[in-house]
């Protein structure tokens, strides 16, 4: 199983909780299973210029400025963790969504699951303490990723409101 945690702390809590491991450049081995982590957000919208270079400078006659489906790219300083994350979900079956729990957390690890066009099973864990007999106990009770998808829009929506907002203070 590959798990995707949300920060490098909570990826070292679900490594210790699996018994340990090697660390390994943006990951853990942990026997059968992997352990890696984003660190926030590790793509972005695209800016309204990157879909047609007219909006660099807007005017209200453009307004109002409809970019479905929303595209994301990766954050440069998030490049090369992004590209280890994406290589160990090309090989996995079965991944285990350790983000936050709450819709940021939710949105950042499926939006790299999204990117990287994930197709297998997907489960989710929700971690709010890194103790490991916590960690322990919430790897026991995982749950279908699907069940928080409404999370995951949520935050999406306000991303995409903010940048919406954002764009017409400029």
């Amino acid at each position: 199983m590959l798990y995707i945690a949300e920060k490098h702390e909570l990826a070292r809590a679900i490594a210790e909780a699996l018994g340990g491991g090697a660390k390994r450049k943006g990951y853990f081995e942990c026997g059968q299973d992997t352990v890696t982590w984003c660190f926030g957000h590790m793509l972005r919208l695209y800016e309204p210029e990157e879909y047609d270079p007219a909006y660099k400078k807007w005017s209200l006659d453009q307004l109002p400025m409809i970019f479905t489906p929303w595209k994301k790219k990766p954050i440069n300083k998030s490049k090369e963790q992004l590209t280890i994350i994406v290589g160990l979900l090309r090989e996995a079956t079965t991944v285990v969504h350790a983000g936050d729990p709450d819709a940021e957390g939710q949105l950042l690890v499926d939006e790299v699951l999204q990117f990287a066009q994930f197709t297998g099973q997907v489960k989710r864990v929700l971690i709010n303490d890194n103790t490991p007999a916590a960690v322990k106990k919430a790897l026991a009770d995982l749950r279908d990723n699907a069940d928080f998808k409404g999370l995951s829009q949520a935050a999406e929506a306000r991303q995409v409101c903010d940048q919406c907002y954002g764009a017409c203070q400029k």
